[in-house]
């Protein structure tokens, strides 16, 4: 039978390729340095090849080296995909579930969907991890978190994905800002009138094209860092901005001297989830999904 490397074997690997550092991928794989210095001199011996180049205190992966980590990688993905997988058969929904969450979306929904969770899932651990979307895709590819929900079109073709709701933007302004009353073209607003979120937030991307907002003058350089940042400017009759349905169901507006009118059309973001296209726990996410989409769509409803 052909000598094959071993998934520990292939696990020290990767945390050396992580840390970069013998000692600190030893600490992290719960052993001491010369048993993972070992596994690795095997596992080079085993594939005939040189994968880690050492000298003194540093190390440099050679370019074999690199791919086999790539390989490495899906490999363990494979692997940890049948232990879900008869997991998932076993006792569907259960145990631990890592979902990541924008902070626009997060701000609304965190509190109520552990609540929901609670209630729908008593065996379920639901974790929530909020972060940007490139951070949350990133995280989702290496397998730090099971599930990511996003606001969307975003670039996600890795992943499975779901829409899950429809979420309208709403214009929002002070009750006594005469510019914004009864205004049905946005590009009619005066110059520098709309503020934004900073252009990392992605969903200032999704109220321009959603809103068919293109005469950049209107837009006011300034780019918050928050939510409450934006109202606070709308609150002292320095402009409008563009909220989500979510957010207003929310009540961020509450005694606040402020509207929302809805916008017209297609003015709206989807909210989708995805998960890695190699997981085991299909049945899992499917049913969290569905779940999900019936607890979003309320949350959403304008």
């Amino acid at each position: 039978m052909t000598n094959l490397p071993s998934i520990k074997q292939l696990q020290y690997l990767l945390a050396v390729h992580q840390h970069q550092h013998f000692g600190r991928a030893a600490s992290a794989c719960f052993i001491g340095q010369s048993t993972l210095s070992s596994a690795i001199q095997t596992l080079e011996e085993t594939l005939g090849c040189q994968l880690i180049e050492r000298e003194n205190r540093s190390l440099m992966f050679t370019a074999v080296g690199e791919e086999v980590v790539e390989r490495a990688r899906k490999i363990i993905d494979d692997t940890m995909s049948v232990k879900e997988l008869t997991k998932s058969h076993l006792n569907p929904l259960s145990g631990k579930l890592t979902l990541g969450v924008i902070p626009t979306i997060a701000s609304f929904i965190a509190a109520p969907l552990y609540h929901f969770c609670q209630q729908q899932f008593s065996d379920l651990e639901l974790v929530l991890v909020e972060d940007t979307s490139d951070s949350l895709l990133d995280k989702l590819e290496h397998g730090h978190i099971d599930l990511a929900l996003l606001a969307l079109p975003y670039e996600t073709d890795k992943f499975h994905t779901q829409v899950l709701a429809q979420d309208h933007f709403s214009l929002v302004h002070h009750a006594e800002y005469k510019p914004a009353a009864g205004i049905e073209d946005f590009n009619l607003l005066p110059d520098a009138s709309v503020f934004l979120l900073e252009r990392e937030h992605c969903m200032t991307g999704h109220a321009l094209s959603a809103c068919h907002l293109n005469r950049s003058s209107c837009i006011n350089p300034f780019e918050a860092a928050s939510l409450h940042t934006l109202l606070s400017m709308v609150e002292y009759q320095l402009g409008v901005t563009f909220l989500p349905q979510m957010a207003i169901n929310a009540g961020i507006l509450a005694n606040k001297n402020m509207l929302a009118t809805p916008s017209k059309g297609d003015a709206y973001r989807d909210i989708g989830i995805l998960w890695r296209k190699t997981t085991g726990r299909i049945r899992d996410f499917r049913l969290f999904s569905q779940a999900l989409k019936d607890f979003l769509t309320k949350l959403c409803q304008v």
